[in-house]
């Protein structure tokens, strides 16, 4: 099996992607690096790129032991505390580099949801601060892959650690190219139908909620988009909420659902004059079953509709999304996308390389 571990070659061409592609960070500006332990080499990296570039690098570290030292010993609340010199040095960034932590995601979801929220609860005034400092940035995948998560997902660490590596460095402006007549029909249509040899024959209604397409870029100072100043990478995915009253038929899963700790196969969901009817799985449907219990008024309705853009996955976890040529179906809330639903629940089912038509039309997928 080849090291997860980055080469330093591999490293540095990564770094010098996202720097230049994504974030497009200029002489003098100050770039903040949040690196953990299983980051440090792609941490590293960043920094040299960013200083190659004629930028203020800052790494910022947080050791996994000692994180998990400080839960162990009743010390999540400090953990949650906004520390003012952290928050002071966010104030004068430009560029903010967030690579996921701790690395033991199983361990985290583990926790008792008290002592979660409270080792949490800095986030709402971390997004505050850095929307008052203008700042842009991206959360990299790159920071998922671990030894405990990549057991649960039973996929191999270093080929998962390679795509999300590869698909980063895939060029916003390919990604946008292939989003362009995706966005434009579904931004037009009223009407979707999904079909696969599995067994997928599904309609859906557009409802005219403007599409949001993810090429790689941060979105600064869009306030429906409170979250975009940080771009998700890798990145390629068009998202639209759907007409909340119509979906008609049957869609079957052939990508797994990644959760934070552990997957679920084979998700088959049948809907009936606008409502799902039923929802069973290969394996692991109570994932879905737990939430959807508590989803509340919507549950039962469509959310949004998501449509893959990056050809460097391949049933990657937790981007299993932007897979080019998959077509997610959610059901339960659509807020954050401008819908209507406000259903606590996301359950998701992906069929990739589908048929996909609007209007009767056929409207071409990227593979």
């Amino acid at each position: 099996m080849v090291d997860a571990k980055p080469s330093d070659g591999a490293a540095t061409q990564f770094a010098r992607s996202v720097l230049k592609q994504n974030l497009q960070v200029k002489p003098g500006e100050h770039v903040m690096i949040e690196a953990w332990t299983h980051t440090v080499p792609w941490a590293v990296a960043l920094a040299q790129e960013a200083r190659a570039m004629g930028a203020h690098p800052l790494v910022t570290y947080e050791d996994e032991d000692a994180y998990w030292a400080a839960i162990d010993g009743g010390k999540a609340n400090l953990l949650g505390t906004a520390a003012q010199h952290e928050w002071a040095a966010l104030a004068k960034t430009d560029v903010y580099i967030h690579m996921w932590g701790p690395g033991d995601r199983v361990r985290l979801n583990a926790l008792p949801e008290r002592k979660a929220g409270a080792a949490f609860r800095f986030n709402d005034d971390w997004y505050k601060t850095a929307r008052k400092a203008g700042l842009r940035g991206a959360r990299l995948e790159i920071g998922r892959p671990y030894p405990t998560l990549a057991k649960a997902y039973d996929f191999d660490e270093s080929t998962w650690s390679h795509q999300l590596a590869a698909a980063t460095m895939v060029d916003p402006k390919e990604l946008a190219r292939r989003a362009a007549p995706i966005e434009k029909a579904l931004a037009k249509g009223k009407r979707l139908t999904i079909s696969h040899p599995n067994g997928t024959r599904l309609t859906l209604g557009l409802a005219g909620y403007t599409p949001r397409t993810q090429v790689g870029r941060p979105v600064v100072g869009d306030k429906s988009r409170p979250f975009d100043l940080l771009a998700n990478l890798p990145s390629g995915a068009i998202r639209v909420a759907l007409d909340e009253k119509v979906a008609d038929g049957t869609i079957v899963g052939n990508r797994t659902c990644y959760y934070d700790d552990g997957i679920a196969t084979e998700p088959t969901f049948e809907f009936e004059n606008g409502r799902l009817t039923s929802a069973h799985y290969a394996s692991g449907g109570d994932r879905f079953d737990t939430p959807y219990a508590k989803g509340g008024k919507g549950r039962d309705q469509p959310g949004f509709l998501a449509i893959g853009l990056n050809s460097e996955l391949h049933n990657t976890p937790q981007v299993e999304d932007i897979e080019a040529g998959a077509v997610m179906v959610s059901v339960g809330g659509n807020r954050q996308l401008g819908g209507k639903n406000s259903s606590s629940l996301f359950g998701w089912s992906i069929v990739a390389r589908p048929t996909l038509e609007v209007d009767g039309k056929p409207l071409p997928l990227p593979m």
